[in-house]
């Protein structure tokens, strides 16, 4: 790194949550590249669960020191595995009910995890994260979410869960972070409504994977062990419309707060985030401030999160659809300054729509539990 005074600040953005489409490959494929349209991992069928206590009960705590990113690229793949700590009662309730609010498409793949994931909070790796097994890291069936206990453990709002990745993207916590622009919203802090989203947050990731959605050329690494998705309106509805393409990096892992070079194509919301956390450190926060604002003003993005790079941009489409559907008598609004964020109405129109018709093309809308 050319600036040590980065150093903690990005040690402490990776202790909160880092999100994996699938780990590192470890060898090259020994043929060509496949052809034909993805084959899903969400196999198997659904049994019935109608307060979600076997979705709940396929939690367990992970092995310590578990981390995707590092699985496979200097040593044989090793499968996430369940540790020795236990997932409480009040835990796999809170699981349970948020499986319970979740709509139909989004029950069709958690209940078809091979396994869920919780986390430990600690000062080291991701809290959160979700991915596929490729066919190059055998058995390369598998798919995986894991969550963090501490977003299980807080009766927070949406509102204050966003504020808070805002916080964590910026690196400005404690004074600095309460001196952010916040989002406020009028209905009462519903724990599940929240798990739900930092759920779909981390399912999203691995959708993208197993549907390859970005894989829409030949040279993505995905694109080695996966073929061509089924509608290549990534390009169009999130590249063509909010993103430099010729600036996409194509990844198979996505580290939080990461923009990989990545810019935005509106001249009113671009950044660089790691100019705004310079900013932060030394205290500046209007800038910050500005961009986050901007972003909302544009209603070209559903979150702060989804301009940082176009694989947020999708993850945070994915999982406020699914916020708006497990809520329909009670509207996701918040509040910015004067400015009111219906995220309902921000999905049906503009560049959100198109963005959340790709999600339809790519079939991630269907399905059944």
């Amino acid at each position: 790194m050319k600036s040590s005074a980065l150093i903690p600040l990005i040690v402490l953005m990776a202790a909160y949550s880092a999100q994996a489409a699938e780990p590192t490959k470890s060898e090259p494929p020994k043929s060509g590249l496949p052809s034909g349209p993805p084959v899903t991992h969400f196999q198997g069928s659904c049994e019935s669960d109608p307060d979600g206590t076997k979705f709940a009960a396929k939690a367990c705590y992970l092995a310590r020191r578990y981390y995707p990113k590092n699985s496979g690229v200097h040593t044989a793949y090793r499968r996430p595995s369940c540790g020795r700590r236990s997932v409480t009662g009040r835990q796999r309730r809170i699981l349970a009910g948020t499986y319970t609010r979740a709509p139909d498409y989004m029950k069709a793949k958690l209940c078809r995890l091979t396994q869920l994931f919780v986390t430990r909070a600690q000062p080291w790796g991701p809290w959160g994260w979700g991915f596929w097994e490729g066919s190059d890291h055998p058995p390369g069936t598998g798919v995986f979410v894991a969550i963090s206990d501490a977003d299980l453990g807080r009766r927070k709002s949406l509102a204050e869960a966003e504020n808070e990745t805002a916080q964590r993207l910026l690196g400005a916590g404690g004074y600095f972070g309460r001196h952010l622009p916040r989002l406020r919203e009028a209905a009462p802090a519903d724990p599940e409504l929240t798990v739900l989203s930092e759920l779909a947050h981390e399912l999203g990731h691995a959708l993208l994977a197993d549907a390859n959605a970005d894989g829409i050329d030949e040279k993505h690494p995905r694109r080695q062990v996966s073929g061509p998705p089924r509608s290549a309106c990534f390009g169009d509805a999130f590249l063509g419309s909010s993103w430099d393409p010729a600036s996409f990096y194509m990844t198979r892992w996505v580290d939080f707060g990461e923009q990989y070079g990545n810019r935005q194509k509106n001249p009113d919301v671009e950044f660089s985030l790691r100019r705004l956390q310079r900013a932060a450190l030394r205290g500046k926060l209007d800038t910050a401030g500005d961009a986050i604002r901007n972003v909302y003003r544009s209603k070209e993005f559903v979150s702060f999160a989804a301009a940082v790079n176009p694989i947020e941009d999708f993850v945070e489409i994915y999982s406020s659809k699914v916020l708006v559907d497990a809520s329909p008598k009670q509207p996701i609004v918040f509040r910015l300054g004067r400015q009111e964020i219906n995220i309902a109405d921000l999905l049906s129109s503009g560049i959100p729509e198109r963005k959340l018709q790709c999600l339809r093309d790519l079939g991630l809308l269907e399905g059944t539990p």
